[in-house]
């Protein structure tokens, strides 16, 4: 919808207003007007990572960020972070954001020289072998390696067409990039060579996502009238279905098919645009709507195929292959201008018909080879690496382009093995043109079917904690937090690249919480050692006044409340008998005062609702704790307890734990205890929702009222995940190294178990369709597969 306005008022330009940095508050206003590419990156620490591990970013980009990179890393921004290159050789930069005063702390940076240029009041600060001068007025932090552009540095006029294109940027993306014809190497994201950029659009803005294997990237073509655009040979017509790929054999390297409703409009618009339109001649291409350069081959798509031959006069049948005729073609190079610059295809001497499509070549032998693949119905629309990323695809095009890995490679100048199905999309609507892409490797997989390996991510040390996946409120995803045996700390993306590494006192406990302590959407880790209480931002920074230091030690997982839904939350620490309620701000919270504490607590602290009432519920020695928001007892249980090992779960609106003899122990809010046998050993593990009850005691999974027979093994503790209005239920046996997985009806999932080392997590990590099952593949590597 935002590119769709700023298509309604791209060709209205205001004058250009004067304004200084202290009245605006957009940093992007300030980018300089001979700006060749500008990129808009939403999480800088993530996009600088991306860019040298992943291939095709780092294929595209790495050079290009080299000699910025020094200064970048040292950007603490929560704020998109604009940089701007002002000549085709990407050596004078412009970095923009907004400023604070954490943003950029030069005295913390080792091996820098800095000095201040009083009379400009701008700093000069050398980074390893990079110079940059900076300054920060007002909101606004501006740097650049030449003083000149700092000197001149003004706002440029706000509504230009470089203004407003990033204004349609998409904030969940890994980073947008705004480039002109100059910049070639981003003109390759298009599928367009370098000598290819003579009637190229004056301006291009993509949107970045990717995981581990992929790239994907859409956004808008914008021209100028004075300018030709080729994509505006497509004005007045109608994108259509791209047919080709149900002909182009199975393993095409290249197509490009071009689509219309009305071929007569689209030579219409070469003549207006100063292109040489069609000659007199009758012309059987009046009766296509798609034309396409398959490898060597031109392909014509039409609804009547027989009306086409009967308009081809010079024609000469010259042999049948497996029933099908194939002709000689009398003028070989009808086609050399008539669909350029599209397609400019010499030596069509041949041709044949293959039901609605007229297929022509220089040679038999490579239309034997199109029907061939045909006739077995082994066409590029039954490739696996096609159909891996068709989904990505809209279902209609003005232009389409296919590249296989070789190909790609050539264009990207780097080797893409596996990269082997990659395509771009132009969709021409309104004097624009709209643009999807997506690169993306493809390999068949150790695990058949729909279980596939998505990715692994190794480390130095052991891990020591069962990966836990954390909302990534930047992109509406989630990663994934790890912890080592040396008690650092690893945020992964969800593509599997490591965004930080933080050392941390002690051993976390229990599991990861987050909160949104500012109120303000980005979200916080909390969680607490046996001496510390963390709570740590999205970049691995302390949040102010943490952790908190304890001299005795914390013996429970961190309880984390949140009574009202209203982000006033309340964190819970547990020293022994003793229970310390604190704000999110670290403060002590007065009216909570735990007076009961004549014995150790067992269990975690839980909040649980029951109609109006607030419940916080634990066991202590052999008695069933549960107490109001002030810590006092809200419901007095009489009965002593020989308490199992597990938590206490809300099931069936009750307060739910088992006993030493296997017994389910539920407890109403009027302290009445109920006890059910469920014959069960003393060494048992169970788990629970509102309605659903799940326990595992040897090799028997018990879930609702089915049982499960496994082999006999080491079993972890039995999980239940709510995801896409299902239930799903994971164990691991940790001796023959299987993740089990299945549904509340107790049926496995198919494809499972996996190979696994660790009990197991399922999200919906990433945009992309299907559920991530997180694990470790040994002591040292996480391991995450895509159902």
């Amino acid at each position: 919808m935002k590119r769709l306005l700023f298509l309604m008022v791209l060709v209205s330009l205001c004058t250009a207003c004067k304004k200084d940095y202290s009245k605006i508050k957009e940093a992007h206003k300030f980018i300089p007007p001979s700006s060749t590419t500008v990129f808009k990156i939403n999480d800088i620490n993530d996009f600088l990572i991306s860019v040298e591990n992943h291939t095709i970013l780092s294929s595209i980009y790495n050079k290009e960020l080299k000699q910025t990179r020094s200064v970048l890393k040292h950007l603490n921004s929560t704020r998109p972070v604009y940089l701007s290159y002002l000549n085709s050789s990407d050596s004078d930069f412009v970095i923009l954001t907004e400023n604070d005063s954490t943003l950029f702390i030069v005295d913390s940076i080792q091996n820098h020289v800095s000095e201040t240029l009083v009379d400009l009041k701008i700093e000069k600060t050398q980074i390893d072998s990079t110079v940059i001068y900076h300054k920060s007025v007002g909101n606004i932090f501006s740097a650049s390696n030449k003083l000149e552009l700092i000197k001149n540095l003004k706002v440029e006029n706000p509504n230009s067409d470089l203004s407003q294109l990033i204004e349609t940027t998409n904030e969940a993306s890994l980073a947008s990039v705004i480039f002109n014809t100059n910049a070639h190497r981003q003109s390759k994201l298009l599928f367009i060579d370098d000598q290819d950029t003579t009637n190229a659009p004056n301006l291009t803005v993509l949107d970045l996502k990717y995981t581990n294997q992929n790239l994907k990237y859409n956004g808008i073509l914008t021209s100028k009238d004075s300018i030709p655009f080729k994509l505006d040979y497509f004005k007045n017509t109608i994108p259509q279905k791209i047919n080709a790929i149900a002909i182009a054999p199975y393993n095409t390297k290249s197509l490009l098919s071009i689509t219309f409703q009305d071929f007569s409009q689209f030579t219409k618009n070469k003549g207006l645009l100063g292109t040489k339109p069609i000659d007199s001649i009758q012309s059987f291409l009046n009766f296509t709507t798609e034309i396409s350069l398959i490898d060597n081959a031109l392909a014509l798509y039409t609804l009547d195929a027989q009306l086409v031959l009967e308009s081809i006069e010079q024609k000469d049948n010259v042999e049948t292959f497996r029933g099908i005729e194939i002709y000689s073609f009398g003028l070989p190079n009808f086609f050399e201008s008539r669909i350029a610059p599209f397609i400019t295809y010499k030596d069509a001497n041949y041709f044949t018909v293959y039901k609605n499509f007229i297929l022509f070549s220089d040679t038999i032998e490579t239309l034997k080879t199109i029907l061939t693949d045909a006739l077995n119905d082994h066409n590029l629309d039954t490739n696996e690496a096609y159909k891996n990323i068709s989904e990505s695809l809209s279902s209609e095009s003005s232009l389409f382009i296919f590249k296989d890995a070789e190909v790609l490679s050539q264009l990207l100048g780097k080797n893409l093995k596996g990269y082997n199905a990659n395509a771009v999309q132009y969709i021409y609507e309104d004097g624009y043109a709209h643009v999807n892409g997506i690169i993306q490797k493809f390999k068949k997989r150790k695990v058949s079917n729909n279980v596939i390996e998505a990715f692994s991510t190794g480390i130095e040390y052991d891990i020591i904690s069962t990966p836990q996946p954390v909302k990534n409120h930047l992109t509406n995803t989630y990663d994934i937090l790890i912890q080592d045996v040396n008690n650092s700390v690893y945020l992964i993306s969800d593509s599997g690249n490591i965004l930080w590494k933080k050392k941390i006192n002690g051993k976390i406990l229990g599991k990861v919480e987050q909160i949104d302590m500012f109120k303000n959407g980005r979200l916080q880790l909390v969680f607490n050692t046996s001496n510390r209480l963390y709570v740590i931002d999205r970049n691995g920074k302390d949040a102010p006044g943490f952790p908190l230091k304890f001299n005795d030690n914390i013996t429970q997982p961190l309880a984390v409340f949140d009574y009202d839904n209203n982000r006033n939350y309340r964190l819970l620490v547990t020293q022994g008998k003793n229970l310390l309620m604190y704000n999110q701000k670290g403060q002590n919270v007065r009216g909570f005062k735990y007076s009961s504490n004549k014995a150790n607590i067992n269990t975690q602290p839980k909040h649980f609702r029951i109609g109006s009432k607030d419940y916080i519920a634990f066991t202590a020695g052999d008695e069933f704790k549960i107490l109001d928001r002030q810590g006092n007892i809200r419901i007095d249980v009489k009965d002593k307890i020989h308490f199992s090992n597990n938590e206490i779960f809300l099931y069936q609106n009750k307060f739910t734990t088992t006993n030493t003899l296997g017994e389910l122990v539920q407890v109403n809010t009027k302290g009445i205890v109920n006890t059910k046998n469920l014959n069960l050993p003393t060494n048992h593990k169970i788990e629970a929702t509102s309605k659903t009850l799940v326990s595992m005691t040897e090799n028997k999974l018990n879930i609702k009222s089915r049982t499960v027979d496994l082999d006999y093994g080491d079993y972890t503790a039995p999980r239940i995940f709510y995801l896409n209005d299902k239930i799903y239920v994971t164990t691991t046996d940790l001796q023959a190294k299987k993740v089990y997985l299945f549904d509340s009806q107790a049926k496995p999932i198919a494809n499972f178990p996996v190979y696994g080392t660790s009990g197991a997590e399922l999200q919906k990590l990433d945009s992309e369709k299907g559920l991530e099952l997180i694990t470790q593949g040994d002591s040292k590597t996480l391991l995450v597969y895509k159902l």
